[in-house]
This record gives C-alpha cells, sequence and structure tokens, in this order.
C-alpha cells in the first residue's frame, strides 16, 4: 500500500466549495472579533483585575490586565494552525500523503486527481468545521472571562459549558469523519 502512495501522481489543487470559503471567512471573522474583545477589555478595565477565579466562581488572584493581551495570542494559536493547514492542504498532502489517514483514501487511490481533489476538499472542510467550532468554544470562554472579571466572580454556566462543550465539538467531528469516510470508500469501490 505505501508503494501504491509514493507512485501515483499529485493530487491536483483545486480551490474549496462555497461552504468551505465561507468556513474560513467566518473562521477569520471570529478570530478578529477574539481581538476586538480582548483590546476592548484591556483599554477599559481597571489597571488590577482577577487573574484566577476558585472552583466557587469568586476571584482568588489578582493581577494586570495585560492578561487580556495574552488569551488572544494563546487562543489565536490553533485557528491560525487551521487557517494555514487548510491554506497548504495539497503541499501537505502530496508531500506527506499518510497525512491523511482515513481509510477511504487508501480506497481512492485510483481515482483521477480531480476525484481525489475532491474528497481532499471535502475532508479539509470538515476540520476547518471543526476549526470554527473551537474558535467559538475559544469565543465564548473569552466572553465568559471577560464577564467574570467585570462582575467579580464567573458566570454560573461557565464551569458546565467548560467541562461538556469539548465532547459537544469532538464527538460529532468522529461521526462525521467516519460517515465521510464511507462514502469515500463508496466512491473508491
Amino acid at each position: 500500500m505505501a508503494a501504491k502512495l509514493k507512485s501515483r501522481k499529485p493530487i491536483k489543487p483545486i480551490p474549496l466549495s462555497t461552504r468551505g470559503s465561507a468556513l474560513m471567512g467566518v473562521l477569520l471573522f471570529l478570530l478578529v472579533l477574539i481581538w476586538v474583545i480582548s483590546l476592548y477589555a484591556y483599554y477599559t478595565l481597571p489597571e488590577r483585575v482577577p487573574t484566577h477565579f476558585g472552583f466557587s466562581g469568586r476571584p482568588d488572584s489578582f493581577g494586570s490586565k495585560s492578561t487580556f493581551l495574552y488569551l488572544p495570542a494563546a487562543f489565536s494559536l490553533a485557528p491560525l494552525i487551521f487557517l494555514l493547514v487548510i491554506r497548504y492542504r495539497f503541499t501537505l498532502i502530496n508531500k506527506y500523503p499518510y497525512l491523511a489517514n482515513l481509510p477511504a483514501f487508501f480506497a481512492i487511490i485510483e481515482l483521477p486527481s480531480e476525484k481525489r481533489a475532491y474528497w481532499l476538499n471535502r475532508y479539509f472542510e470538515l476540520v476547518l468545521m471543526l476549526g470554527v467550532a473551537l474558535v467559538v468554544f475559544l469565543l465564548v470562554m473569552l466572553l465568559g472571562i471577560f464577564k467574570g472579571t467585570v462582575d467579580g466572580e464567573m458566570p454560573s454556566w461557565f464551569s458546565i459549558f467548560m467541562l461538556i462543550l469539548p465532547f459537544g465539538l469532538i464527538v460529532p467531528f468522529i461521526f462525521a469523519l467516519r460517515a465521510l469516510s464511507l462514502e469515500m470508500g463508496k466512491e473508491g469501490e
């Protein structure tokens, strides 16, 4: 199988679908929104703000408002990685085909380059959806932290949201990958 992967012709790049392009735009918009909210917080909050909240939701540590400049920098790493991977998806897959490690990718090796590119874009659209969902999660987290800083205690929904939502992101993503893999497998037969 590895010899087949190395001997096949590279996949010719095709642009993302309208949905994929829209998801890229949403991801960029949400990334900018994280920075706008953080800068707003930095310029409107007093110099000394809560920097940590205990389990009760009350602040137990205080520090500089510059925390609101560190948060967007940290929160920007994942979306930027998503954007770069999506932007260079064909280069990555042509150079390192094992990165697309869905079983169905092995079934579509014999398809024409355009069809393989179509399926690769579908795969990366799912990855992009996960990226958008992750940035929404980070944005809601940032808003909760900002609200907790302003109110002097974390919102009641914050802890539950932070514990439950990651599962709400990962589980549907795994099922969507499985469905895509089955669909690709049917095409490759």
